[in-house]
């Protein structure tokens, strides 16, 4: 088996812990590591926890940034997130969690090597490459290849790690996601202890196919600027010559999908789905809304972009603030069937408007309460009835799982790989149609545990999709196809922790207005978030270099990661402030 050169890795394999984030002293004595156990132990502590962190993040931040949820109790004055005045205490959120995750995954992978445990050190390198890139993702250039050495080191006194540009953090990525699918294809990998690991009951196999479509995932991270700076060459490792064209390696991905065979299996159903477990009874295993009100709950409602997509709609006026809003127009009157999912997603059908005025979002609250006094914008269900009409009970604040990562993603990942050209097999208008409405399919199947994809309301709502003039006017066609499979990617990303706001900044899609009469941040939808506020004075000179450097002399949330940095991605987005 081929020994990678991770060298951006190689001095944090022994971390307890990362370093230059906030309350230092506790992340070096890593609470979540498991000093004496043995590596297989490390799998579902770091899941659980990445997964925990992911789902806050979706509710307080990612839901509201696009456009799929909006608070409706803030006060004029406060910082409002789908208005883009973030909190710095939000700010960190990812910071904080997935660093230490990030050191418990290298902290298994020694222990793993010392033990000559290949499985483990495979999903220890999905773990490593899973948690990084979600990092990387939120804020661009981040500590990386310096990190772990005061935990190595064991000098407390020394907090400084230098921030790594994120093309080269991609390069570890890569090298670690080539070197999991070697080490779970080793003849002598085997099944790990299923006590140890919750999401796949110790399964090689289905973590093998896992990290093969992150590895997806995150070839079509970068794939439009791989392809705009070389043509779609990327080296990974450059002292041993390693370098893979994106395109042809998404395309051996996509084959061996088809084939069920060759060198990187891929997930083949919904029985591969990366679903964390959750529990209401299990103290343990509490969501993190668990405590959360009902009160609190509620004052996340739903956002009427989301509701057009999902929903047959009606265009009407309010005078009071002169603002459009949009009700759903049932079948009965002459509307189209509702998406399946959306009684897993909100209770009630109308959505409420983003970017208002403070006084003109009240004002639009406070007019749509029935006669009984209840409010008739949608909630996200909390254990009621979902629908009185299915009588579907879905409980997302107390969910029994959240996904990591859904087989649908995949799907809609080798839909747009399709459209774009770079799979021969996959590039005609019949076979990425095909896969979109595949894609629809299991997401709403995922969801929904009352249909079928053989269920008249399945089938009717994912041909509408394909059939109805939805996409700039227009049905499904070549032209807008990365338009409309990028769009319903969208919404299958719901609760998906940063995903549907990564492929916004990736790809400009979906087009979603970010002009509205109360849009800061020069109208532009952040484009990361910024670093913790203490990294300028626990880590003074590093953090100075990032800000001065790619930030321009600002920690700002409007410099484009590098991935996103693409032509396409910036003239897409323009489109929502014009």
């Amino acid at each position: 088996m081929r020994k990678f050169t991770l060298k951006p890795l190689a001095i944090s394999l022994a971390a307890l812990a990362f370093t230059c984030c906030d309350k230092f002293n506790n992340m070096n004595e890593n609470p979540y590591a498991l000093e004496t156990a043995p590596a297989e132990s490390y799998v579902h502590p770091i899941v659980f926890k990445t997964e925990y962190a992911l789902c806050s993040v979706f509710r307080t931040t990612t839901a509201h940034l696009m456009q799929m949820a909006v608070s409706t109790t803030t006060e004029a004055t406060s910082r409002v997130v789908g208005n883009y005045t973030i909190p710095e205490a939000t700010d960190d959120d990812i910071w904080t969690s997935l660093y230490i995750q990030y050191g418990n995954a290298c902290s298994m992978r020694v222990r793993a090597q010392q033990e000559n445990n290949p499985t483990a050190m495979g999903i220890a390198d999905i773990l490593k490459a899973m948690t990084i890139s979600l990092i990387t993702d939120t804020y661009g250039n981040v500590p990386f290849t310096d990190a772990g050495k005061i935990a190595i080191d064991n000098d407390v006194t020394k907090i400084t790690t230098r921030y790594d540009d994120q093309r080269e953090i991609y390069r570890g990525i890569v090298a670690l996601f080539e070197e999991a699918n070697q080490l779970l294809s080793d003849p002598e990998a085997a099944d790990i202890n299923p006590i140890t690991d919750l999401m796949y009951n110790g399964s090689r196999d289905k973590w093998q196919r896992f990290g093969n479509a992150l590895y997806l995932r995150a070839l079509m991270r970068i794939s439009n600027k791989v392809i705009e700076e070389s043509d779609g060459i990327f080296e990974y490792d450059t002292e041993e010559g390693e370098s893979i064209n994106v395109r042809d390696k998404i395309a051996e991905l996509y084959n061996c999908y088809v084939s069920g065979s060759g060198n990187y299996p891929m997930m083949r159903g919904r029985g591969d789905c990366a679903l964390v477990g959750f529990s209401q009874y299990n103290a343990t295993l509490n969501t993190p809304f668990y405590s959360t009100t009902s009160g609190l709950w509620n004052n996340v409602a739903a956002c009427e972009t989301l509701a057009r997509r999902m929903l047959d709609t009606e265009e009407k006026y309010d005078e009071s603030i002169g603002q459009k809003y949009y009700p759903w127009r049932t079948p009965e009157k002459g509307g189209h069937v509702p998406d399946p999912r959306w009684d897993c997603y909100y209770r009630k059908t109308l959505g409420a408007p983003t970017q208002l005025l403070h006084k003109d979002f009240q004002k639009f609250i406070n007019a749509r309460v029935s006669q009984a006094g209840n409010s008739q914008v949608g909630r996200m269900p909390n254990g009621d009835l979902a629908s009185q009409i299915t009588g579907l009970v879905y409980n997302l604040k107390n969910a029994e799982h959240y996904s990591l990562m859904n087989f649908s993603e995949q799907l809609f990942l080798f839909a747009e790989a399709g459209a774009r050209g770079w799979i021969a097999s996959a590039s005609s208008l019949g076979a990425y149609m095909d896969l979109f409405k595949q894609a629809i399919t299991e997401n709403i199947l995922e969801w929904n545990p009352n249909v079928t994809e053989t269920s008249a309301e399945v089938v009717d709502f994912v041909n509408h999709k394909a059939s109805a003039e939805l996409y700039s006017g227009q049905t499904f066609n070549s032209g807008n196809a990365v338009e409309a499979i990028l769009t319903e990617k969208w919404v299958s990303l719901f609760f998906v922790g940063i995903e549907s706001w990564c492929e916004y900044r990736r790809t400009g899609y979906p087009l979603l207005k970010t002009n509205g009469p109360a849009a800061e941040n020069r109208n532009i939808l952040p484009t990361r978030l910024r670093y913790p506020a203490d990294e300028a004075y626990r880590n003074m000179k590093y953090f100075k270099e990032a800000v001065d450097g790619w930030l321009g002399g600002e920690n700002n949330m409007m410099t484009d990661v590098w991935w996103a940095d693409t032509a396409e991605s910036r003239n897409i987005r323009l489109k929502g402030r014009q």
